[in-house]
């Protein structure tokens, strides 16, 4: 599926000092929405390309013995090519390819924190059986953190 997209926006990202002991919980809430978008004349936008969607994901983490938990909302206003139909006429893998870069951001986000928080990354990983790769600025820092360590 094509998909034009929009830039990733970060509406609310929260570090905070959590008990190693504490239970764990990895809350990640892919809701996606057909919002009124309006262009600067007050007309709808247009969608003949496709209907314009706005992923918006509520997460809260706290990965297991972990020293921290995570949370905040990430959205991002994608527009799937050759899509007209109702949003639960999308299938599994195109919810997932369409909030996958969200999702992308809070793991970059929480590695790139702790990374300065903790003096290592700590890599969150919400598709292990999916081979997915990660985005550019994760392969960066893993680089990076890897010839540190040397």
């Amino acid at each position: 599926m094509k998909i034009i997209k929009g830039a990733v926006n970060v509406q609310g990202f929260h570090y905070d000092v959590e008990s190693t002991s504490a239970d764990p919980k990895t809350e990640l809430n892919i809701n996606i929405e057909h919002p009124d978008f309006k262009d600067e004349n007050g007309q709808p936008l247009n969608e003949d390309k496709g209907k314009i969607l706005q992923i918006v994901v509520p997460f809260e983490i706290h990965p297991e013995n972990a020293p921290f938990k995570v949370s905040g909302l990430i959205g991002q206003v994608v527009q799937p090519v050759g899509f007209h139909g109702e949003i639960q006429d999308l299938e599994a893998k195109d919810v997932q390819q369409l909030s996958r870069p969200v999702v992308e951001y809070i793991e970059t986000l929480t590695y790139q924190v702790t990374s300065v928080a903790l003096n290592q990354g700590f890599s969150l990983n919400f598709n292990k059986d999916i081979q997915i790769e990660p985005n550019d600025a994760l392969k960066e820092l893993k680089s990076k953190e890897k010839k540190s360590d040397k």
